[in-house]
């Protein structure tokens, strides 16, 4: 899932979810609820230049926030033209600058607070992304730990190694050499 669908997503979990109890309401305000969740409406709306210190913010800086952040400073030190301040046009700006930005130093905090923002997003909207166990031992610490997790970007993943994080080309070789393993074994 992108961060797009991942923010449609989230702006669908907007209302609040009605739950039926059969206890006694009580309630010490004479105002109705608002009807609306503030964590998604927070997460979602717009982002001042103050949010992104994190001085005055409760809560995960808006979508826009981060994902301004980082799209001036690439326009800044690839010395390009700003772009509009959209989900969409911030995401495509990103998406079209990813070579550029695996070169800098600074590209594993820019993968890692992306992911936090999509994890976030997933977990404000209740939607938990789709994970496959896979028939191969982790490489690592040799358990049947390995899974591929929609979105994630890597084929393979360990989940009690997050150091082990395999591409397709990694994948594959992994596959290969544990049904080698096997057949030579003579287990199969």
């Amino acid at each position: 899932m992108s961060i797009p669908e991942a923010v449609v997503q989230t702006w669908l979990a907007r209302h609040r979810v009605q739950r039926g109890g059969a206890g006694e309401r009580v309630s010490a305000s004479k105002e109705a609820p608002i009807p609306l969740r503030l964590d998604v409406l927070s997460l979602l709306g717009p982002s001042a230049d103050e949010v992104l210190s994190g001085d005055d913010q409760v809560g995960p800086v808006p979508v826009v926030g981060v994902l301004s952040a980082w799209s001036d400073l690439v326009s800044e030190e690839a010395r390009q033209k700003p772009v509009s301040r959209t989900v969409s046009t911030l995401t495509q700006y990103l998406v079209s600058n990813v070579e550029w930005a695996c070169r800098q130093e600074w590209v594993a905090d820019f993968a890692e607070e992306l992911e936090g923002l999509l994890r976030t997003l997933r977990k404000v909207s209740g939607i938990e992304p789709v994970r496959i166990v896979l028939p191969v031992l982790c490489p690592s610490c040799e358990m049947r730990t390995m899974i591929r997790e929609e979105g994630s970007g890597w084929s393979a993943e360990c989940r009690a190694c997050p150091a082990i994080k395999l591409s397709a080309r990694e994948y594959g070789h992994l596959v290969t050499t544990q049904a080698q393993a096997v057949s030579m074994s003579g287990e199969v």
